[in-house]
């Protein structure tokens, strides 16, 4: 019975603890400096549009990567229907 006494005492000790009187201001601060910071995008599609836009390079390189995976696509898609049907199965 002495064991339970002591964890008894204990635990009313540890039940009583001081909380500050704006503890519930300071987590809710936390909570919406949280959700604050997981609404900011990492990169904003704006940003990235206008800078390829501005940059005649840029722009040059986006055409000129279409214009090989369009010509890759096709390149493929001529070979499955050209072949003996090792591609299509």
């Amino acid at each position: 019975m002495k064991g339970h006494e002591v964890y008894k005492s204990w635990r009313q000790k540890k039940s009583q603890i001081e909380v500050s009187q704006n503890f519930t201001d300071q987590v809710m601060n936390q909570v919406c400096q949280c959700e604050q910071s997981r609404n900011v995008p990492l990169l904003k599609i704006d940003r990235l549009i206008e800078l390829i836009s501005l940059h005649p390079l840029a722009k040059t390189g986006f055409v000129v990567v279409g214009a090989v995976m369009g010509i890759v696509r096709l390149i493929i898609m001529i070979h499955a229907i050209l072949s003996n049907g090792v591609v299509n199965g």
